[in-house]
């Protein structure tokens, strides 16, 4: 017939009828992709909680590893907003020994020099740990100076804060062990004694098997203010996100080379952190204003 083309429409149709199969073989091979692929993806490193030994010594390993980010998940959960919470203490943390890591490669020298006289003053049997130092800072405030300006000491330990946050758990192993409470409870030693006395830290077992850190929400000065209701735990939350950001900014001014020493690290660190946190904390206790 005048004006109708027929030749090739054998070979027209075969396209046609392959088309709908090249694409069932094209949405395998993506299917493969999609839920193959990312199981050969490396897996996060698994910590062992399976005993109190196991939980201290990931406590060790995760600091070392550079996972100070997963720190939450050793600590117990009472409800969904503490989990919360201590997500965001984990990205706290982790944010916190990235500052520490510029400040090492900013500033080694003085580091070295801070953490020399760290060492000396450990022979000399004073307090080195981060709690030991504002401990004895509190001691010197109450003698009123008699053994020096009581300010050193919590200048110290702020240092230690920002060059090396977790000096304490990266010996966790050697220093930290576990005193069998109960079945499923284990009090937690410091060098063979007991933390935070007379009432302690207490690690216990829960429903997973697992070992975890109890935070002593039962201590007298916790108590009365810790957060229950959601709107607490929110303010609790916004505190943390606070030092999470001032981390990031001190982190960012130091790679600017905004700051020369340490002692300028020191200084915009209180003046990033001092004033969001007392504002927070105004907030926070007025929630228990009714109870007071």
């Amino acid at each position: 017939m005048p004006g109708i083309r027929v030749r090739g429409l054998k070979h027209d149709l075969s396209v046609v009828w392959l088309y709908p199969v090249c694409m069932r073989r094209l949405l395998l091979v993506f299917l493969v992709f999609a839920f193959v692929v990312p199981g050969c993806r490396r897996q996060p490193k698994q910590y062992a909680q399976g005993t109190p030994e196991e939980l201290i010594q990931s406590l060790e390993d995760m600091v070392k590893d550079g996972n100070a980010r997963r720190l939450h998940e050793l600590f117990y959960c009472e409800d969904e907003n503490m989990r919360l919470a201590l997500r965001r203490f984990g990205r706290m943390a982790g944010r916190l020994a990235e500052l520490a890591q510029t400040i090492n490669e900013v500033y080694p020298e003085e580091v070295a020099d801070f953490q020399k006289q760290a060492e000396e003053a450990a022979a000399n049997g004073q307090a080195t740990s981060i709690l030991g130092r504002l401990t004895q800072g509190a001691m010197q405030s109450r003698r009123q100076r008699s053994q020096g300006n009581p300010g050193d000491a919590f200048n110290s330990a702020f240092r230690q804060l920002l060059s090396n946050p977790y000096s304490s758990f990266e010996q966790a192993s050697e220093r930290l062990t576990a005193m069998e409470l109960t079945e499923d409870y284990a009090g937690l030693m410091w060098d063979g004694k007991p933390l935070l006395p007379p009432f302690g830290i207490k690690l216990r077992r829960d429903i997973d098997d697992k070992w975890y850190i109890e935070i002593p929400m039962d201590l007298p000065v916790i108590t009365k203010y810790r957060p229950r209701t959601d709107e607490q735990w929110l303010i609790a939350g916004y505190l943390m996100r606070s030092w999470e950001n001032a981390a990031v900014d001190l982190k960012a001014k130091i790679e600017a080379g905004d700051l020369r020493n340490l002692d300028e690290v020191a200084g915009e660190a209180g003046a990033m952190i001092l004033p969001p946190t007392m504002m927070i904390g105004i907030a926070y206790s007025s929630q228990f204003k009714d109870d007071d």
